[in-house]
């Protein structure tokens, strides 16, 4: 994978810009500091717009929280929540939020969640997938299909720190409030957003979880997350730790530039304590050692329908059937062939829908009876990938596969994009700039790679995403032609034409009424298992429709060092760092750390 500064540097680099927590008096020693290794630079802290990087959702989950967090069983728990109340007659969920701070020290509200839900994710005017999470609260379909308005949508600040929640009826609460803990729908704060909208998340934004960014130097990749004091008490409090163990989280991000050498035995020699990441040859060689968990994402190759060569299914299926999963999964070493769209975190098994091994006979059956004009026309198209060891790993394997199956496959890296905005420069991830022109309708590629986020445990809102209709891309506005502004009475009068909007398709520009009304009717279901054999359905007419190419269900990763306790992951398959322990800390604190 693509590294950055070598570990001297970063610790130099880290030894000069340790800001002591000021706020309660925190004495120097204020706990650990433990020092992590990453995987890829994220380059936005917008808690919705994650969509395309697990690693984005790993380190966000760190600095932002949502109401609820599920564990691996599914088991719902309290987070920015203090507690809920159900209505079962009134269908009605009523949120309290326990009292928490933002890492300015301003209190966390229920707006700042309302406003996070209705007018970030649900609205039509900010394309996003996350918004299949509020599906079983009403109003909220209607907004997704064009037809209903925002101000209809069950979802209210009642009380300064309480959410009120009208939903269907009946749907499930509990689903409900497991989608509440995805870390999309973590609440962000009006008065920082729209002064800034478009770059107010690009370097150290407010956040309300456990963390919060004190430092990040993007030339470097070196970054400091110190604990958030205000993180379920008050900022003002004597006991600083007592709801965040770790003062510090030192760390860097890889991305193009100096190579890094880190490896398993900086965790044993305890130059680093947690290594979040590891190149290939590590992984190989340590992999017992390892603490793993299956992720709520799938790393997947989507094609471009617009594509004459792509809007064809047999080609689609015809290079998916050449593509050996099985073979990705054991060269990647944590990971899981995939078997379908959606991973079954879970751990249960459910049955496969396409195979993990490579099928050629049946890929070139297919190709074979594609347009074999529009073939020949198309052979070469080029693969968009992120600029890490493990996609070129996977590139590689498929791109043998596909040149065997008689195409030209260009692999290309997706380089950062730099943009000026009000004389600063913003700098995106390639392949999210990219998914981010599609998402507006503009898709500017022919294969791309991308973690696909579920978002959550239950597999409709990952499935509504591929919908025309219910999946968060919005509506595409039409300027009309205005009037001359006369009065229509006046004779010189010249009517105009009224703005018009369109709906947007999900970014594959893939479109589908079967597979629509397979995902609606499973919205629609009531009874538990009835609904997930119709989600079982829709996800099996997808795979048989092929848009999106699965290849493997993500699993997050981490070698821990020996002086590292409670290290858990969440249900998400992100890693919890809020009440970790560093044996002996004291050893490692720099002395002018120390009291």
């Amino acid at each position: 994978m693509k590294r950055i500064v070598s570990l001297l540097l970063v610790l130099a680099l880290m030894s000069g810009t340790l800001t002591a927590l000021t706020s309660c008096g925190a004495p120097k020693d204020n706990g650990a500091e433990i020092h992590i290794y990453l995987g890829a630079q994220v380059f936005d802290f917008d808690p919705s717009d994650y969509y395309v990087s697990a690693n984005a959702e790993q380190i966000l989950s760190l600095v932002y929280e949502p109401l609820f967090s599920v564990n691996k069983r599914g088991k719902i728990k309290c987070a920015a929540a203090k507690k809920y109340d159900v209505d079962k007659d009134e269908n009605k969920i009523v949120i309290t939020l326990r009292e928490s701070y933002w890492s300015d020290n301003l209190q966390v509200r229920a707006a700042d969640f309302v406003y996070a839900w209705c007018n970030r994710i649900i609205d039509s005017t900010y394309p996003n997938p996350a918004a299949a999470l509020f599906l079983d609260i009403v109003g909220v379909e209607d907004v997704l299909r064009g037809t209903g308005n925002i101000s209809d949508v069950g979802i209210k600040a009642t009380e300064m720190d309480q959410i009120t929640i009208t939903y269907k009826e009946g749907a499930d609460y509990k689903r409900i409030l497991r989608n509440l803990a995805s870390v999309a729908t973590a609440p962000v704060r009006q008065d920082i957003v729209e002064p800034a909208e478009t770059y107010w998340s690009k370097s150290s934004p407010i956040t309300n979880g456990a963390f919060k960014v004190s430092t990040y130097n993007r030339s470097t990749g070196v970054f400091e997350l110190a604990r958030n004091v205000g993180y379920h008490q008050d900022p003002t409090v004597k006991d600083y730790d007592n709801k965040v163990r770790p003062g510090l989280l030192y760390g860097n991000f890889k991305f193009e530039g100096n190579e890094v050498t880190l490896g398993y035995d900086d965790i044993k020699n305890k130059t680093i304590f947690i290594m979040a990441d590891a190149p290939i040859s590590e992984r190989e060689a340590y992999e017992k050692k390892a603490e793993v968990a299956d992720h709520t994402s799938t790393y997947t190759y989507v094609f471009n329908t617009g594509k004459a060569l792509f809007a064809d299914v047999n080609v689609r299926l015809a290079l998916s059937l050449a593509i050996d999963r099985a073979k990705i999964a054991e060269a990647i070493v944590f990971g899981k062939a995939a078997d379908g769209f959606i991973p079954d975190v879970s751990g249960g098994a459910k049955d496969a829908i396409i195979s993990a091994d490579s099928d050629m006979p049946a890929a070139k059956q297919y190709l074979a009876k594609a347009d074999q004009a529009v073939v020949a026309a198309n052979k070469s198209f080029t693969l968009l990938i992120d600029s890490d060891e493990q996609s070129a790993k996977i590139a590689e394997i498929v791109k043998a596969a596909w040149t065997e199956l008689g195409f030209d496959v260009t692999v290309t890296v997706a380089e950062p994009v730099e943009t000026e905005i009000d004389g600063m420069t913003v700098v995106d991830s390639g392949i999210q700039y990219a998914i981010k022109n599609a998402s507006y309708g503009s898709a500017d590629f022919d294969v791309i790679a991308v973690d696909w986020q579920m978002f959550c445990r239950d597999a409709l809102p990952g499935l509504a995403s591929l919908t025309s209709t219910l999946n968060g891309m919005g509506k595409e506005q039409i300027a009309g032609t205005p009037s001359n502004g006369k009065d229509p009475a006046d004779p010189d009068y010249v009517a105009g034409v009224p703005d018009s909007s369109k709906q947007r398709s999900n970014i594959t520009g893939w479109s589908d009424s079967k597979y629509d009304a397979l995902v609606a009717e499973a919205l629609a279901e009531t009874n538990k298992k009835e609904r997930a054999k119709k989600l079982a359905e829709a996800e099996e007419y997808l795979m048989e429709q092929m848009p999106v190419c699965p290849l493997v269900f993500n699993q997050s990763f981490a070698f821990v060092g020996s002086k590292i306790a409670k290290f858990k992951y969440d249900g998400h398959g992100n890693f919890i760092l809020t009440n970790v322990k560093l044996r002996g800390y004291r050893k490692y604190l720099k002395p002018e750390d120390e009291d």
